[in-house]
This record gives C-alpha cells, structure tokens and sequence, in this order.
C-alpha cells in the first residue's frame, strides 16, 4: 500500500510567488500618480465652485438689483484672492485653501456682466491649474 502526499511543490509555490510579484509590480504603476490627479481634481472642482457661484451670485443681482440678494463683484471686490471671491459663498469663506492668481480682462469690473478669469491651482502640490469665471455684478 503506497501513501499518497497531499500538497504543492515547491516548484508550484515558486511559480505562484513569482506571478504574484509581477501583478504586484504592473499594478504599483497603476496607482503610483494619484496625488497629481487627485490635485488636478480638486483645483477642477474648485473651478467648477466659483463659476458657478459666480453666475448664481450674477443671476440674483438681475432679480434683486437693490443688492438685496446675492454679493457684489465690483471694481471693489473684483479680484482673484480668497478673500475676495470668497464673497461668493454662503459661508463667506473660499472653499479650501488654495492659492489662486487672476488672469485676463485687466481683473477689473467697469459694468455688469464683464467677466474675468482665476486661475486655481495649489500651492505645493502638483497637478493642473484649472480656470474660474467670475461674472462681475457691477462697476
């Protein structure tokens, strides 16, 4: 009567170690840039927040045009600092802390409806700017 092993080789352990490692490998280059993508994202939405805070904030002013709805984006108020643009939201305050620059149109409201250009992009971080339009309420 002859005993039966029951098991894998060691051969079979090895080849199974090896494939792990390299499915292991191929998919570290998957996930090994997410910081880049996960800034270029939220600079987008960032973006996405002020243009359309700004477009909400400028459809309120045609509706109330005594100021009682909605900020003023004005030749007072009409840059791309936090603080400024921060006016654009019901807490008052820029969404998260990003550091933000101002390009195009001279950054200046002269009459309602004159837009301008933000560009958000975080300060130490990588990963792609992203551009806001602020639609001015004034001059």
């Amino acid at each position: 009567m002859q005993k039966s092993q029951k098991g894998f080789t060691l051969v079979e352990l090895v080849v199974v170690i090896v494939l792990l490692g390299i499915l292991g490998v191929t998919a570290l280059g998957k996930f090994e840039d997410l910081s880049t993508d996960a800034t270029t994202a939220a600079n987008s939405g960032v973006a996405s927040e002020i243009s359309s805070a700004a477009a909400i904030n400028y459809a309120a002013r045609l509706v109330d045009p005594a100021g009682l709805a909605g900020d003023t984006m004005d030749s007072t108020n009409d840059g791309c600092t936090e603080a400024e643009l921060g006016v654009l939201f019901q807490s008052g305050a820029f969404p998260i802390a990003r550091h933000d620059s101002a390009v195009g149109n001279g950054n200046a409201c002269t009459a309602a409806g004159d837009t301008y250009t933000c560009t958000i992009s975080a300060d130490s971080l990588l990963g792609a700017p992203a551009t806001a339009t602020v639609i001015c309420t004034g001059g």
